[in-house]
């Protein structure tokens, strides 16, 4: 056996493991949240970490992904790295990441009382509140990586690893997060009784919650084992849990939630989406509601770029042309240490601006963009990521809107959701084609409207029976095999199709 001393900021610890161990497999149990967006398949290189010792040389993967300064500097990838003796592991920090937990509601009526907690449990994140409901005040509030992160990005690897390591691994993890956050918020208020709970979520969070096998949801014809709509079989601090409605297999109860936040049943025609890891997206029209998802992926979250990252202080969060000068903002004021999403979406419009980008997606430069002075590159093959992410949202927004032969200036508001579409510069996504141009001038941020949503379910009861209603009757625009999303998917990679 082997000594591996873990270094997490002002915290050690001093572990035993078999040598030969997977340093991912080691901090993975140990720290439930350490990210492996790729799930360990070598492709993504954002499970990096310090370590010192008895190591496995250095694989193809480390020098395919790491810069000799970063292996230099004892940079390992722990997906990658072995341990074959004492070892001495530094993790990076993790601190202040920013979720958005905010969200903004319509008027509505409160009718219950007591407390109880909101949760929307996000593919990458978690948002848990404490509200008295009868005041609607929120009297803390937790929010934390997905502690399923370890086991992939995305809600595909999820599935697949709930296959290898059991549904019941997956929920465990998720149920014993949401017990430790909400211990926290009834430890700080000294509040003595939780009423009621509503954790919302999209399709296969809530089955791997649940403890529900989500396999059938990977496979055609994508069919859920439950749509919810009712009571857990789980407690929250001693307390019952609803579930609010899914529509379908990836068009999730946080969608149907978001719709409640939106108030978007008192528009004419409206348009929601929400745009994160899997973009959902819903349209009503004369009062019937269209909708589908799409699998944007994690890359407007910052994960499977070179220099992406969370939106964590150091994150270039916003980028402009002054003049002939590129120009750059960071969260907090740090010194640059990669990009977040609303960042990339600035350096894009600004490389086609500049016209170091074509409209295709080329770059000019082979070695990549380098934003101003910052040293953070973007690579021609983070285009292509970003690229593949916005053709997925634009060409579902369109298909959405030629179900009922709408044009985009036919929507009177835009409802954006979600923490990526609250820091995004607007005109920004319109320039690269995130969405049709005609929406800009329509766009509304509403937050995190799954958690906001959440929180009008728990303190209003009636408005669960108006829900579910109308999830029942939504109609899912199925994309896969989808002859109209495929042609609008394949005019929207292009950055001048608007």
């Amino acid at each position: 056996m082997c000594n591996v001393t873990i270094l997490d900021g002002t915290n050690k610890k001093i572990i035993r493991a078999e040598k030969g161990t997977l340093l991912s497999d080691l901090l993975v149990r140990i720290l439930p949240s350490f990210p492996l967006p790729c799930s360990g398949n070598h492709t993504c290189g954002k499970c990096r970490v310090k370590a010192e010792g008895a190591l496995s040389p250095v694989s193809s993967a480390e020098l395919r992904l790491l810069s000799e300064s970063d292996r230099r500097s004892g940079i390992r990838l722990s997906c990658a790295a072995r341990i074959d003796g004492d070892v001495t592991v530094t993790l990076p920090h993790r601190g202040g990441e920013k979720i958005i937990a905010w969200y903004h509601l319509p008027e509505y009526d409160r009718t219950e009382e007591g407390f109880g907690f909101a949760v929307d449990i996000g593919t990458t994140t978690v948002a848990l509140q404490l509200i008295d409901r009868k005041s609607g005040r929120i009297l803390a509030g937790r929010v934390a990586e997905n502690a399923q992160r370890g086991f992939g990005a995305d809600v595909i690897s999820r599935i697949e690893a709930s296959k290898k390591q059991g549904v019941s691994v997956l929920s465990g993890r998720i149920a014993d997060q949401l017990e430790e956050m909400a211990a926290s918020c009834i430890q700080e208020t000294g509040i003595r009784r939780i009423d009621e709970s509503v954790v919302t979520g999209n399709s296969t969070m809530l089955h791997l919650y649940e403890g529900l096998d989500p396999s059938s949801l990977a496979v055609v014809p994508f069919r859920t084992v439950s749509n919810f709509g009712m009571r857990s079989r789980r407690t929250l601090a001693g307390a019952p849990v609803y579930l609010p409605r899914c529509v379908s297999a990836y068009v999730g109860a946080d969608i149907t939630c978001a719709v409640l936040a939106a108030d978007l049943l008192k528009c004419r025609t409206g348009l929601l989406a929400d745009i994160g890891t899997n973009g959902e997206m819903m349209l009503i029209h004369k009062g019937k509601l269209f909708c589908c998802a799409t699998a944007a992926g994690p890359a407007f979250e910052g994960a499977g770029l070179s220099c992406g990252m969370p939106a964590a202080p150091g994150a270039i969060r916003a980028v402009s042309l002054q003049g002939c000068e590129v120009t750059y903002d960071t969260i907090a004021g740090k010194t640059p240490s990669g990009i977040c999403g609303s960042g990339i979406l600035d350096a894009l419009a600004v490389m086609l601006e500049k016209g170091d980008m074509d409209d295709s997606g080329y770059l000019e430069c082979e070695n990549g963009w380098t934003i101003g002075s910052s040293g953070v590159v973007i690579t021609q093959k983070d285009v292509r990521q970003i690229q593949l992410a916005k053709a997925a949202v634009c060409g579902g927004i369109l298909t959405l809107l030629d179900a009922e032969h709408l044009s985009a200036g036919s929507v009177e508001r835009f409802f954006i959701a979600g923490g990526f579409g609250n820091s995004m510069n607007t005109s920004s996504a319109s320039a690269i084609g995130l969405f049709p141009g005609e929406l800009e001038s329509r766009a509304v941020f509403i937050g995190n409207a799954a958690l906001g949503g959440a929180a009008m379910l728990l303190m209003n009861r009636s408005l669960r029976i108006e829900t579910e209603k109308r999830a029942a009757e939504a109609v899912e625009i199925s994309l896969s095999g989808n002859a109209a999303f495929t042609d609008n998917y394949v005019d929207c990679m292009a950055f001048d199709f608007f």
